[in-house]
């Protein structure tokens, strides 16, 4: 199973390297050109029902931001999510709540789910509440964070509750039931929207046409590359010029266990695991600061075990080293299995964002004092 979400996630993204590949991927289209067509049809009929108002779309209360994207897999969404956020609680003073879907979490998320009021955090492991919810409640200040699959429900709820002025939604842009006020695309700068086409033949939730909802788009640059073609070409396809750039820079690395933050690294074995849409890019990080010897991907959100952490630490010992890395996307779900493990460093890198403009965030202060 395994390998055929690789196989496919390479087709999506016209990686075919062999003979062997391209016969197999004829193979896939056929299989998966005819669902494709169904799961195209939804999506357009639903689009045009909403364009010409026979769906409509709620208005809430709280200014509605989308942080979203066309295609499957990670393309760096959550911590813009928490730059967007952070801006609007403590440069614009906006009482700020960011809704997360609580995808993969044991929470029940038909109900609201309370992650983090304004200051304190009420889950520690991500598996319960959901990695990506946690991640924004670590990395927020004077934030809410709710879950909910349930985005109109859950707006309603942080205004009611808790006077929450804007409402920043974590993925949402295919979601039409309720109203945006603004709306950023966040796409990845080497893959793009992949072979272009739609469920399950390609990465695509949306045709790239409906970028047109957009308000704004952010190139997420996680391979420090160069980017002035691919900005254009971008700018091009989508056919807009409200294109800012978003790097993804390391911050550094810290012990899972004590949080603090480790040093003199110098290419040191060490073994790696995560559970993202995007592995690959991950494990290229690691490569500037460590000797990788061995990678183990599972499932995107993934929810681990305590034997998946033991099966971790004795590949570790199997290979001599000492050290395990992951992302802060899995360092939220593994933490509570680490208590018995003194003899590794189970280690989590740590991204930040640098955006090479502020053009987003002076439209998102217009958009706000109208």
């Amino acid at each position: 199973m395994k390998k055929l979400k690789i196989f496919i996630n390479n087709y999506h993204y016209a990686k075919i390297s062999s003979l062997q590949d391209f016969a197999a991927s004829a193979f896939l289209f056929i299989l998966l050109f005819v669902p494709s067509l169904f799961y195209s049809a939804i999506i357009r009929c639903k689009n045009f029902l909403y364009a010409i108002n026979i769906l409509k779309e709620k208005k809430v209360e709280p200014y509605v931001i989308c942080i979203g994207n066309l295609t499957t897999g990670g393309v760096g969404k959550t911590p813009i999510v928490c730059e967007i956020a952070n801006y609007c609680s403590n440069v614009l003073n906006k009482k700020t709540a960011i809704i997360s879907r609580g995808y993969g979490a044991k929470l029940d998320n038909k109900k609201v789910n309370i992650i983090k009021d304004y200051s304190k955090i009420y889950f520690d492991d991500g598996s319960l509440c959901g990695d990506e919810a946690l991640l924004c409640a670590q990395n927020t200040e004077g934030c809410l964070v709710l879950t909910s699959s349930d985005r109109i429900k859950a707006a309603e709820f942080a205004a009611k509750n808790f006077g929450a002025q804007v409402v920043i939604l974590d993925d949402g842009f295919s979601n039409r039931k309720i109203k945006k006020d603004f709306s950023v695309l966040v796409v990845d700068l080497k893959k793009q929207f992949g072979n272009t086409h739609l469920l399950p033949l390609g990465p695509l939730r949306e045709p790239v046409s409906e970028a047109k909802r957009a308000n704004y788009i952010i190139i997420s640059n996680k391979n420090n590359t160069d980017t002035k073609e691919a900005k254009k070409e971008i700018s091009k396809k989508l056919k807009t010029d409200k294109i800012t750039l978003c790097n993804f820079i390391e911050g550094g690395y810290y012990n899972i266990k004590n949080n603090l933050e480790m040093y003199f690294l110098d290419k040191k074995d060490a073994i790696a695991f995560c559970a993202i849409g995007q592995p690959e890019q991950f494990y290229n990080y690691l490569q500037n600061s460590f000797n990788i010897l061995y990678t183990k991907t599972f499932c995107d959100h993934y929810s681990y075990t305590k034997k998946d952490v033991e099966n971790l630490a004795n590949k570790a010992r199997e290979y001599k080293c000492g050290i395990i890395a992951t992302t802060q996307k899995d360092e939220v779900k593994i933490k509570p299995y680490l208590k018995e493990e003194n003899s590794l460093n189970f280690v989590t890198m740590r991204l930040a964002v640098q955006f090479e403009d502020k053009g987003l965030f002076y439209a998102i202060e217009r958009e706000l004092e109208k």
